[in-house]
């Protein structure tokens, strides 16, 4: 049955059997629910039953009570009413119900699905993503989806029941029936035009939905920034035109909507009034009787009904299948970053770390931003990347936990190449503390133990005092259970990066990265991160990519480097003498006495 599905949808539709996959693929999410879908169809053929049933019952209606003056089965009539319609309504309502509820778990499968897709991929993606569009596939194509849902019920039931109502229709005047066969594909034609037309700008306002999201993401973030520079107006225009263009595309949808219902009532204008001229004039013969015309007529007319379900149902399919292409492409979306097939765990961790002969970069036919880096940090040692603005400093960072690979040689931890171990046990080694620190909308307690599922009181307090936060944390409202708002926003900048230290510092791993962990703070915050950072490092092996010069100088050794390469390798005094590149950026600096 789906396969001659897929091929109905495929011939109506050009994209080439795209629309026909997604339809199959998004069935095979309701496998695990088919004693419910089986169910629903039971009870959908019982409501097209009824409704057959009902249509037939107007041949003895009207041949035995009207010309006969039948009284006993005029008296046996309502309860044939009564039954009918109090089956009609049961069935009709467990259909619903099943089915529906059925719809409402596989999309809440499909939206955990695509959350956890998206947690898996690549710092590539999200890079070169938008968080307004990821959030709008989410949400808004998720809803759409779900939307749709209600149209599973006319999928299984109408189509019956129109069926049911032509079996009445042919046993009761065949030759009519014959004609009106014939007449009813043409109405497919007009029909699968408009459905592929609102697929079109379904998608298209999704897209536009997507730039939305980006547009109010970006500017509820970036307020403080828009008032200073007096650009309300400017944003302001900027919705303004994203939101006429989701406008434009939600009217084209709607056109192409509400056209169908016209188009399915002008036709069945034309087949009501073939039917009743040529049927009455076989009634006025004497070649059928006035019951089962009016049975016959009863039949059609009772097929309008479920005729313009289908032709909604077709519509919010075609809408539903717009925003699940959107959905798929994303879980078709591959992570490159991913454990070998023969990944092992890494236990044990000394901290040797060796850049083996390192190239990278970031796409293919792109220049290389690290370009031949080979260097050995011992266990326990802290070593600091210096350079001017694009030299790789955090390019280095970012690829020894790997969120990108290299494009040539190798990191190796301990002597092995981190590409032999799963990502979640190489990761679990890694601290990280950079400039822009991440917080979440939770108390404070939370984000000093994240990743660890049973927080430790008493852990995350002993982190903090290290962290130099635990005074401060206590002043809070709530102390340890204060929420910090979103990004930390209820913090100073120097609270923020002393939690981020905490969090390191409770997660003990033996390998430290700091990306430029103090550059955003005052003087005397950055006292207070510096003495932070001296506990943080003690005892394990550490990077720390530095644009301040003054935090670097106890460093065991410091790398300079300059188009992705080293050009000078020692300890501040050797590089200071060495009066190199080094030296001329400490100059730079530290020129009238103060530092830049």
């Amino acid at each position: 049955m789906l396969k001659l599905l897929k091929k109905y949808i495929d011939s109506l539709d050009p994209r080439k059997g795209e629309s026909g996959e997604e339809f199959i693929r998004l069935t095979r999410y309701f496998r695990p629910y088919m004693p419910q879908v089986l169910l629903a169809l039971a009870c959908a053929l019982m409501v097209s039953g009824t409704s057959a049933a009902t249509a037939y019952l107007l041949q003895p209606v009207m041949d035995r009570i009207f010309d006969q003056k039948d009284w006993t089965f005029l008296k046996l009539l309502p309860w044939i009413v009564i039954i009918l319609f109090g089956a009609k309504g049961i069935f009709r309502f467990l259909q619903n119900y099943v089915l529906r509820a059925a719809g409402e778990k596989v999309i809440r499968h499909i939206r955990g699905e695509l959350y956890r897709h998206y947690q898996y991929l690549d710092v590539a993606y999200f890079t070169n993503t938008n968080v307004g569009v990821m959030m709008s596939r989410i949400t808004n194509d998720v809803n759409v989806m779900q939307r749709a849902v209600p149209t599973l019920v006319s999928l299984f039931r109408e189509p019956v029941t129109m069926i049911g109502l032509a079996c009445v229709a042919f046993y009761q005047f065949w030759q009519m029936a014959l004609i009106i066969l014939v007449l009813f594909p043409l109405t497919a034609v007009p029909l699968a035009q408009l459905g592929r037309r609102v697929r079109k700008w379904v998608r298209r306002g999704q897209e536009r939905m997507g730039e939305l999201n980006s547009i109010l993401k970006e500017t509820f973030s970036g307020e403080r920034v828009i008032k200073v520079f007096g650009m309300e107006e400017y944003e302001i225009g900027r919705f303004e035109k994203e939101n006429n263009n989701l406008f434009r595309a939600n009217v084209k949808t709607l056109v192409y909507e509400e056209l169908s219902s016209p188009v399915i009532e002008a036709l069945g204008a034309l087949g009501a009034a073939v039917a009743i001229v040529y049927g009455g004039s076989m009634v006025l013969r004497g070649s059928i009787t006035t019951g089962e015309f009016f049975s016959f007529v009863g039949a059609l007319g009772l097929m309008y009904e479920p005729l313009k379900k289908v032709n909604k149902m077709y519509q919010a399919f075609q809408a539903a299948i717009g925003a699940a292409g959107r959905v798929f492409e994303v879980l078709n979306t591959k992570p490159e970053i991913t454990d070998r097939p023969d990944a092992v765990d890494l236990d044990g961790v000394r901290g040797e770390v060796r850049f083996d002969n390192v190239r990278f970069r970031y796409f293919d036919g792109g220049p290389h931003v690290l370009d031949g880096l080979d260097f050995k940090v011992n266990v326990g040692q802290l070593i600091a990347f210096v350079g001017s603005s694009g030299a790789g400093k955090t390019t280095v960072a970012n690829l020894i936990p790997r969120f990108w690979d290299v494009t040539e040689g190798a990191i190796r931890i301990d002597g092995r190449d981190i590409r032999d171990f799963t990502l979640t046990s190489l990761r679990r080694h890694i601290g990280m503390v950079t400039q822009d620190t991440f917080l979440f909308n939770d108390t404070v307690l939370a984000n000093i133990a994240y990743g660890d599922g049973d927080a430790d009181k008493n852990r995350a307090m002993r982190a903090a005092k290290d962290a130099n936060a635990h005074q401060f944390i206590e002043r809070l409202p709530s102390g340890y259970e204060t929420t910090i708002g979103e990004l930390g926003v209820k913090l100073s900048g120097g609270q923020r990066q002393r939690l981020a230290i905490a969090r390191a510092i409770y997660k003990n791993a033996p390998i430290l990265v700091l990306d430029e962990a103090t550059s955003a703070l005052d003087a005397e915050s950055e006292r207070e991160v510096q003495l932070a950072l001296e506990r943080l490092l003690v005892g394990r092996t550490s990077f720390v990519i530095a644009h301040r010069l003054s935090t670097i100088q106890r460093a065991d050794r410091i790398l300079v480097l300059r188009d992705g390469r080293v050009v000078e390798d020692g300890r501040h005094d050797e590089l200071i003498v060495h009066d190199g590149e080094y030296a001329r950026l400490y100059r730079i600096q530290f020129d009238d006495g103060r530092e830049g």
